[in-house]
């Protein structure tokens, strides 16, 4: 059956709190200590070091041989202790298109799910589900009547996920994997798409618990209206972490420091880049874009202890 606007107005999608994680690097923070991904000494533990030094073996071979490349997604601790000639080779940052692509999916596959369409492999931990890359534009907030380059750029960010592997967690052990593999159904007709996600951050048919938020099954195209120019992954993520922190809070606000906001929105990048004076535009366009989709009703920047900024934000 293929996807309808008509079944997604107006309604909210499970957002799995540990994809968002992944998707801002801090999965190894937080959340997943249990993992202990350093030992005391503040060296990377033995296994999950050597899962991660064979990834960046085969991504090297893989570059040198010039054929079928693919970029690993580090967690940010792992990150920041790679040498920086090695992270140019084998990392890639998670484009704007890229988000709103697995926003996209997600979407996709929680109403394949609700239709019986949504299917999971036990043994590999793997779930896929069949869609029509037209839906998908669609979810992404892309109209039919738009330019074909909108439609170009999507697809070309939805294959590159196929290139892109990630070190995450399942079922407490360290894995390097792929989020999304996407695969076309067909030579005839390429525009039919099997869509492979990893099991443990989709679990609609497991029935086990886990955590999630709310987000609009029309998020892309709210944020499509409100922005011009290129997009920006960091804010885009941001939004997100704004919609986790609208559904978990009681008191309808919720207070960020600066250095946390700089660490969500990896705004370290663009000091190492020497773009200093684009880091508070950044955070203010944030704010005026969650504003204008209705997320947000006002935000005061005060003063935190010992004289550092927090932003209190108060939702719509």
């Amino acid at each position: 059956m293929d996807y309808s606007m008509d079944e997604t107005e107006e309604s909210n999608v499970n957002y799995s709190s540990k994809l968002l994680d992944i998707e801002l690097g801090q999965n190894m923070s937080r959340n997943y200590k249990q993992l202990n991904l350093f030992d005391e000494a503040g060296k990377i533990n033995n296994k999950i070091a050597s899962r991660v030094n064979d990834a960046i073996d085969n991504a090297l071979k893989l570059h040198k041989k010039d054929k079928e490349k693919y970029y690993i997604y580090f967690p940010i601790e792992i990150e920041r202790r790679l040498p920086k000639e090695l992270r140019k080779k084998i990392t890639k940052e998670i484009t704007a298109n890229e988000v709103r692509v697995l926003t996209a999916i997600v979407i996709l596959a929680h109403f394949a799910n609700l239709r019986g369409e949504f299917f999971y492999l036990e043994k590999i931990n793997k779930a896929y589900f069949e869609v029509d890359i037209s839906n998908i534009y669609r979810v992404m907030g892309i109209d039919s009547n738009e330019k074909g380059r909108y439609r170009t750029l999507a697809k070309n960010a939805l294959f590159d996920l196929n290139s892109k592997k990630y070190v995450i967690d399942s079922n407490d052990e360290i894995i390097v994997t792929n989020l999304v593999e996407i695969h076309t159904i067909d030579k005839k007709n390429n525009n039919k798409l099997k869509v492979i996600v990893e099991g443990s951050l989709f679990d609609f048919n497991k029935g086990k618990r886990s955590t999630y938020f709310h987000v609009p099954s029309d998020i892309n195209k709210k944020i499509r209206k409100v922005t011009t120019g290129r997009p920006n992954a960091q804010i885009e993520l941001f939004i997100k972490c704004l919609y986790q922190a609208k559904h978990c809070t009681n008191t309808n606000t919720v207070e960020y420091t600066y250095d946390r906001l700089f660490d969500i929105m990896k705004l370290q990048k663009l000091l190492e880049n020497r773009n200093n004076h684009r880091i508070k535009p950044t955070i203010q366009r944030a704010f005026e874009t969650a504003k204008k989709i209705g997320l947000v009703k006002s935000v005061r920047e005060e003063k935190a202890k010992f004289g550092s900024t927090k932003y209190v934000i108060e939702f719509a």
